[in-house]
């Protein structure tokens, strides 16, 4: 087991390391026993739990040369894991005197092991070690090992094991690049590389090269170990001097994939990235591919599918574009760039499907994106613009073509049903993102963009039926088309006339053929907004036509809900002159699926709300009316047929939403300019259209309705939620109010009453949005009318506000007060916050006129959110401290806010709270002169009993703090209090990482 050889220890190292030999066989046996298969999990978990607690004693140090010594691959692993973790963590168990000792043994002993043929896993542990302790010896004044690479070096290279120093070199870099130091001993662990470095380079010339001397595995090694060092110790004469060799070395297919690794490093994380070395890199690439590198992808095509060479080409080909995208635009009419893009559009349009057969396609199309960027940035001179103006557009007129082609669905012979679901939802990510990159070419072509896509398009409709090839292709073009909608000016555009016209629209299947009709759909939806902008609405008829047929197939009434919902709320005005055509499809609406009339109901009402007031009130009538005496059914019927009662109110209560938001007002502000004088008047018509008696009747038979589902359900999820939605629909600004918007007075009370049967977030956050409209009383109808009465109108929205607050903080606070409430739901503890900080900045008075018991209990409820573990939550509790009305209160609760307010800068509270808590400590410095007692009190209490903040640290704190002049005094204080208090002073992390 354990060898003889080590029973005794060297002299020079310290007493703890010699231990008997059968202490070190009944510890390698606690290792075998814990990595047996025979071993059960539980006495493997408590056999880990020993040699943890064996691992963490100073004596553990002596099994390390015994047990890598060992004739076991376990413990073997063990003992190079040991002596990794003891330098890390328990260095300070380690006699100084004793460093270069340990340096010493820890080189013989990797030696040993190499030449003994340990396995690398354990060799690269004996690696890590090695490197772990030159970051404890060489930063160091004077250093203890300064030369740590080259003498590490030097005992490897001297082994049988051809692996071992290129892989010591990967390791050593990484953990000096991942090291937490901070800036000189960084610098010191740099300037140790830079050291090393003429030696690293001798050794890497002499082993990348194809020599028989040298073997795969061997050279494979050294490449990884290149690629680690090239991002961080690498500068540009070495790299300069390196890149030949790794392009020759492109000629060997059995390194071809690292070196592949190694190029695409240098040109994104090295010296030359950025778009450096063109005339060392980028052209003697282009050189390449165009010889040799361009065969890969005939190869591939030739055998059907890519490979592993095929796959690192294109990343090559992609971090070449990358690195030198601009330089490729410069000189894109130049043979060798045109050849580099095609075959990058090679791998665009590589035959077959997405995720299926390659996977290529997809890593190309940003890149193409970036190309286009660069394109529209770059400016050509006049004697070369003209050809490259056409190089450009030649290139791009194929890449949309590829696109369009690559975007298209199989159809069934291809294999489209054997395609699982997640095949289907990848492609379908990969046609959207395949999107993205056709905006980025709609942008340089142009209307050009559409030359290659028509003409397919009609061709393929020539005959009439069903299209040469099936639906499938044409879908692919109308869905590029859709996918540059954001990018087409509004305006006229024979380009989409002919789309929406009898050429190509006018010929798509009515029946059957879901997936060209569910995209046609989708297309005439994306493209509302333009339709609005057209002089005669023959297109945008033609379209309702589309859309309005399709509802008599249930699996197309989502995507013809949406289309329908988009056109009408765009089109309104020129909609409303055919308000008549709407009767039929009202009519039908029972047919369509609950799921999408609010949809349907959203789509009417937005064209109702462009006819004159005084006609959209009649017809606001004969559509909602009839919704809210269904509903009052439905609840009526709640007590003989709950479930169906339930599930017929919820389809209401949408159905009423989408009427709601179809009334609203759709006119952008920042586009459409009002004079006041005319917003002054329209808000006088609007209000005089609401005192009609029909629509105050249904309103306030909506308010009824409302009242009855909400005590008969408050408390269930999906009906919750459907009244949520209402609410937010059916209240508005006073400015903004429809011939069915709700006052949020009463309706604040309604909510106020769910409250108390169930205490939710949604309840809450409905009470800080309809408290937020009631604080625009001095801006609301009477305001903006000059009426005399708003000073009359705060008052009561005052005293609404203050019932409400106190009914919410009561019901809330007995929620809350349960055993971990206040941790088990942090989305009420949030809403709740939140509404409590737009009230107490809003109406003050209704925080501060809380009864005396209560306000002290929301006190005491907020001190103890400052301790939550969720972030977020403590935030809100923080921001409610320090809001205006809260302010009056904080006296009371004194040094239990101090308390809780340091312990949570002190550590209990995460960093990213810091700043909120720092902002609460500076407002009651500044606004409470007690506060300096509280804190001095808290500080030095007991309850402070982290043992890193020391009396030292807490004296400097409460100076700088009791003595700062600005809150960024406080702020910085208090950020070097929290580092101690973590254990992070003196970390480039704990610096690094402070809050902004």
């Amino acid at each position: 087991m354990v060898d003889e050889d080590d029973k005794t220890q060297r002299p020079d190292l310290p007493p703890f390391m010699v231990i008997s030999p059968s202490d070190v066989e009944q510890a390698a046996l606690i290792v075998q026993r814990m990595y047996s298969p025979q071993t059960d999990p539980n006495t493997s978990q408590n056999l880990q739990r020993d040699l943890f607690e064996l691992q963490r004693r100073p004596e553990a140090w002596g099994l390390v040369v015994p047990f890598v010594n060992s004739s076991d691959a376990q413990v073997q692993f063990f003992g190079a894991h040991t002596a990794q973790v003891k330098i890390a963590r328990d260095w300070d168990q380690w006699p100084t005197l004793h460093a270069q000792a340990l340096r010493g043994m820890l080189l013989n002993l990797t030696a040993q092991a190499a030449a003994n043929g340990v396995s690398r896993v354990v060799m690269r542990k004996l690696y890590v070690a090695l490197s772990s302790l030159a970051l404890r010896l060489c930063p160091l004044e004077p250093s203890l090992w300064q030369d740590w690479i080259k003498d590490t070096l030097v005992v490897l290279i001297a082994t049988p094991a051809p692996e071992s120093a290129p892989d010591f070199l990967q390791i050593a870099v990484e953990e000096v690049r991942s090291a937490d130091l901070l800036a000189a001993a960084k610098a010191r662990m740099q300037a140790s590389l830079r050291l090393a470095l003429p030696f690293v380079m001798q050794l890497i010339m002499g082993h990348l090269p194809v020599r028989p001397d040298v073997s795969v595995s061997a050279r494979l090694a050294w490449l990884k170990s290149v690629e680690a060092w090239v991002a961080s110790a690498l500068p540009g004469d070495e790299l300069t001097t390196l890149v030949p060799v790794l392009i020759e070395l492109l000629r060997n297919r059995d390194s071809f994939v690292g070196t592949c690794d190694v190029l695409e490093e240098i040109m994104s994380k090295s010296a030359l990235s950025g778009g450096k070395g063109t005339k060392v890199l980028t052209d003697p690439l282009l050189q390449w591919i165009a010889s040799e590198g361009h065969l890969i992808l005939q190869e591939s095509l030739s055998s059907g599918s890519p490979d592993e060479t095929s796959h690192a080409f294109c990343k090559l080909l992609l971090a070449l574009g990358d690195h030198s995208t601009d330089y490729l635009v410069s000189k894109i009419d130049q043979p060798l760039v045109q050849t580099f893009l095609k075959v990058l559009l090679g791998f665009t349009g590589f035959p077959g499907w997405y995720g299926i057969d390659e996977d290529e396609s997809e890593m190309t199309l940003q890149f193409w994106s970036a190309l286009q960027d660069s394109i529209i940035d770059s400016e050509f001179s006049d004697e070369d613009s003209t050809a490259k103006q056409a190089s450009i557009k030649a290139l791009d007129l194929e890449l949309v073509l590829t696109l369009v082609r690559k975007a298209r669905w199989p159809t069934v012979e291809e294999g489209f049903r054997t395609w699982a679901k997640d095949q289907k939802e990848k492609f379908q990510n990969f046609r959207r993102d395949l999107g993205d990159t056709l905006i980025n070419t709609y942008y340089v072509l142009r209307d050009d963009f559409f030359n290659p896509i028509l003409p397919t398009i009609v061709e393929l409709l020539a005959p009439g039926g069903t299209p040469v090839g099936g639906w499938e292709g044409v879908e692919a073009a109308i869905y590029s088309i859709k996918t540059i909608q954001e990018a087409i000016p509004v305006g006229p555009n024979h380009n989409l006339s002919r789309v929406f016209g009898p050429e190509i629209l006018g010929k798509f299947p009515m029946q059957g053929y879901d997936q060209i009709r569910r995209t046609a759909l989708d297309l005439v939806g994306s493209y509302a907004t333009w339709f609005h902008a057209q002089e005669t609405p023959e297109l945008l008829m033609n379209a309702m036509s589309y859309v309005v047929a399709a509802f008599s197939e249930p699996l197309l009434s989502l995507h013809a809900a949406r289309a329908l919902r988009d056109l009408c709320e765009n089109n309104r005005k020129a909609l409303s002159n055919h308000i008549d055509s709407f009767s039929n499809l009202y009519a039908n609406l029972p047919s369509i699926p609950d799921t999408e009339k609010a949809k349907v109901l959203q789509a009417i009402c937005s064209v109702i709300q462009a006819l004159p007031l005084t006609g959209a009130i009649g017809p606001v009538e004969g559509v909602v009316s009839p919704l809210v005496v269904s509903l009052g059914e439905s609840l009526n019927r709640a007590p003989q047929a709950p479930e169906e009662a339930r599930t017929s109110t919820v389809a209401q209560l949408h159905a009423l939403s989408g009427c709601a938001k179809g009334l609203t007002n759709n006119t952008d502000p920042l586009l459409e300019f009002s004079t006041a004088d005319e917003d002054i008047e329209s808000v006088r018509l609007m209000e005089q259209a609401r005192q009609d008696p029909r629509m105050m009747e249904l309103r306030n038979k909506i308010i009824q309705v409302l009242t009855l589902a909400m005590s008969i359900w408050s408390a269930d999820a999906e009906v919750g939620d459907a009244v949520s939605d209402l609410i937010k629909a059916i209240t508005s600004l006073p400015s903004d109010n429809t011939l069915l918007s709700l006052p949020p007075g009463p309706v604040l009370e309604l909510v106020c009453l769910a409250a108390q049967r169930q205490t939710t977030a949604v309840w809450l956050s409905l009470a800080t949005m309809l408290t937020t409209q009631l604080d625009s009383a001095t801006s609301n109808v009477s305001h903006l009318l000059g009426k005399a009465d708003k000073t009359s109108n705060r008052d009561t929205d005052r005293a609404v506000v203050e019932k409400a607050t106190a009914m919410l903080v009561q019901y809330t606070l007995t929620f809350l007060a349960a055993p971990s409430a206040m941790e088990n739901n942090p989305d009420v503890v949030r809403a709740f916050f939140t509404f409590l900080t737009t009230v107490s900045t809003a109406f003050p008075s209704a925080i501060v006129t809380l009864p005396p018991p209560l306000a002290s209990a929301l006190m005491e409820c907020a001190i103890k959110g400052l301790t939550l573990p969720e972030r977020y939550s403590l935030v809100d509790a923080a921001k409610f401290l320090y809001s205006d009305g809260a302010k009056t209160l904080l006296k009371q609760c004194g040094p239990a806010m101090s308390q809780a307010l340091l312990s949570g800068i002190g550590g209990a509270s995460p960093r990213s709270t810091i700043p909120n808590l720092v902002e609460l400590l500076a407002i009651l410095l500044a606004k409470v002169p007690e506060h300096r007692t509280w804190m001095k009190e808290t500080l030095y209490s007991p309850l402070m009993d982290n043992p890193r903040l020391t009396r030292e640290a807490k004296d400097k704190f409460l100076f700088a703090a009791t003595s700062s002049r600005s809150s960024r005094q406080t702020s910085e204080a208090a950020n070097e209090f929290s580092l101690i208090a973590r254990g992070l002073d003196g970390s480039g992390f704990g610096y690094a990482s402070l809050p902004a």
